[in-house]
């Protein structure tokens, strides 16, 4: 299984890293922005999983879903969006909904978030 992790914050990619490099047995790839994110996806072939910060400069993790899903070889990738804006919002509810549609994204996590859970969503989201 190969993951690929999605965060401008460098101390929150240590520790999703971390976290999942203690708790599951995956290929773990970083990158610290939505442009980077796009560049290894469409280089490095297919990832198992997404895990996607939403909030991003120049291209948020809600760009990067829209992208991928005009990329043939991308829109099947399963996306774990990791948001510190509260996911009740209207607003975030809906662009969610967009995604959901579309069957990319398939879990939220809110920051700040625990381990278990994160473990939890990502098994799920690769197991299916």
């Amino acid at each position: 299984m190969k993951i690929l992790i999605v965060d401008n914050d460098i101390n929150t990619v240590e520790v999703l890293r971390a976290s999942l490099l203690s708790k599951v047995n995956h290929e773990i790839d970083v990158a610290y922005s939505g442009e980077e994110a796009l560049e290894m996806m469409k280089k490095n072939g297919y990832y198992d999983l997404l895990i996607l910060d939403i909030m991003m400069p120049k291209i948020s993790g809600l760009d990067v879903c829209d992208l991928m899903i005009k990329d043939e070889r991308l829109k099947n990738i399963p996306v774990l969006l990791v948001s510190a804006l509260p996911i009740a919002s209207k607003s975030f509810q809906e662009s969610l909904e967009k995604f959901k549609e579309l069957k990319l994204v398939k879990d939220v996590l809110e920051k700040p978030f625990e381990i278990d859970n994160l473990v939890n969503k990502v098994k799920a989201i690769v197991s299916k």
